[in-house]
């Protein structure tokens, strides 16, 4: 995986249409899990057909799970705190849960950023699609775009085992970076010790 410092390039907008029909198309995610994918410009479909489907609400309405959330904090820092979500029965609607935490709960998401989907391949990628209020009401700087992804990245992989990359789509299209500085052309994993307060042990 490409390191944090390596990621960062010039510029900011978006790569040609690529989508899902392009991570279809390159492996991330496996024609027979992808199903049908949106064709360049359209609006993001519903999760691909094969990919998991969407978490139903299981028996027990108030059975809590565990999981361990990483959101950025005033000092810059990737903070983890345990919290209790609703007991879902998939990767994909865990993944759901957490996501949608996050980006209520870490400084540095645009209020107006809303989730359009998540979904999870076969092989392990996480693919989160934001709207474009991602990139427009972004603050900019590497900084708090690493902490942007790493919280969603390093989140998801230290919660869920399915999970061991993920990757961030606006609109349902690749863009090459939030605000011109990390490049978001390829998968985020844990975040670098450097993110992380230290009274999260640095694991990575």
């Amino acid at each position: 995986m490409t390191s944090a410092g390596r990621r960062r390039i010039p510029g900011g907008a978006f790569l040609p249409a690529v989508g899902l029909w392009g991570l279809a198309a390159c492996g991330v995610i496996p024609a027979e899990e992808s199903g049908t994918v949106p064709s360049a410009g359209d609006a993001p479909a519903a999760v691909p057909a094969g990919a998991e489907d969407a978490a139903p609400a299981i028996q027990d309405a108030q059975a809590l799970d565990a999981a361990r959330l990483f959101a950025a904090g005033p000092d810059g820092l990737l903070h983890a705190r345990e919290v209790e979500l609703p007991r879902l029965p998939t990767t994909r609607g865990r993944a759901q849960a957490l996501v949608q935490r996050i980006v209520e709960e870490s400084g540095t998401f645009p209020e107006e950023v809303q989730v359009l989907d998540v979904f999870v391949s076969g092989r392990g990628v996480a693919v989160i699609n934001f709207t474009l209020d991602l990139l427009e009401g972004h603050s900019g700087g590497l900084h708090a775009e690493e902490l942007t992804v790493y919280s969603l990245s390093h989140t998801l992989v230290e919660s869920l085992p399915a999970i061991a990359e993920v990757r961030v789509l606006v609109e349902g299209r690749e863009t090459e970076t939030l605000a011109g500085h990390l490049d978001l052309r390829s998968g985020f994993g844990r975040a670098p010790e450097r993110l992380l307060a230290d009274s999260d042990g640095g694991r990575g």
